[in-house]
């Protein structure tokens, strides 16, 4: 589609952190219940954990830019384009993908 995205594997120390922090979230709450809000904002920081770059190619951009990659401008794509948080979601919980060539 012309977007390359550079991604550490589930079991990174930095995804560690974030989903132990969203754990130990959880397990506080009495009720153990979340919103769907919370959810998808726990979701995008652990993508967030996991993404380490990205190139824009040919002649796909987002909101009329290749945007550099940030932390704050990979969650604006992550919150407007669904589809690319959720292949990014399945990739970093595909640990396979990590080791082909």
């Amino acid at each position: 589609i012309g977007l390359r995205v550079t991604m550490r594997p589930e079991s990174a120390p930095e995804v560690e952190a974030v989903r132990r922090k969203w754990l130990n979230e959880k397990l506080q709450r009495r009720s153990g219940r979340m919103t769907a809000e919370r959810l998808e904002e726990l979701q995008i920081a652990l993508i967030t954990a996991a993404v380490t770059g990205w190139e824009w190619e040919g002649e796909l951009t987002f909101e009329g830019e290749k945007p550099e990659f940030s932390a704050a401008n990979l969650r604006k794509v992550l919150k407007k384009l669904g589809w690319v948080k959720s292949q990014l979601d399945e990739e970093l919980g595909d640990e396979a993908a990590f080791f082909q060539s």
